[in-house]
């Protein structure tokens, strides 16, 4: 009878840790997510590696965004989020190993060398140009569909699309503009 009740016991534990990673899973913030989870701020950008504006807009933001990053106050989430004209939007994401994945560098290396890889025809030389792992990361393509359902549910057909706070912002803000929000946010 003991061996029994051990048995059960155990399978109740496995069916308690079970449910309890699959309801934090459901919780966890997913995308490109930079930053420390308590911070006072957060910035969601819902975007796409091959687009020209998301581009330009990261690569402008770049400074301000990681020195509040760096310091705690902001917590930056990047989206990617598939636009039918770009052939690799989902690609890039779902190669991105771990490493790369929280590596706020390695996502402006990404938009650095966009005017490279936006030309090739095929999926290996993007892979090769970026140092991107041949096969898919299982965690990103389950990310890319809770956030294909985020895009449906705030109605986004257009990137760069940027909340802070959950406040949308313009696509056009200036590193001087968002260093001045994230100030008047913080006081």
């Amino acid at each position: 009878m003991k061996k029994h009740l051990k048995y059960i016991f155990s399978i109740a534990i496995v069916f308690f840790i079970t449910v309890l990673n699959i309801s934090c899973s459901k919780d966890k913030e997913v995308g490109l997510v930079y930053g420390v989870e308590s911070a006072p701020i957060v910035i969601k950008n819902y975007t796409s590696f091959q687009c020209p504006d998301c581009s330009e807009l990261h690569l402008k933001l770049h400074d301000v965004l990681k020195k509040y990053i760096d310091n705690g106050d902001v917590k930056y989430i990047e989206k990617q989020i598939d636009i039918e004209r770009f052939q690799f939007d989902d690609l890039i994401y779902k190669k991105m190993n771990d490493e790369q994945i929280n590596d706020f560098e390695k996502l402006s290396e990404i938009y650095e060398k966009q005017s490279q890889w936006i030309a090739y025809e095929n999926d290996e030389d993007v892979i090769k140009l970026l140092n991107l792992k041949e096969d898919d990361n299982k965690n990103n393509i389950s990310d890319l569909k809770r956030i294909r359902k985020e895009k449906e549910k705030l109605d986004i057909h257009a990137v760069p699309t940027v909340y802070i706070n959950g406040e949308e912002m313009s696509n056009k803000i200036t590193a001087e503009e968002l260093e001045e929000k994230l100030k008047s946010l913080l006081k």
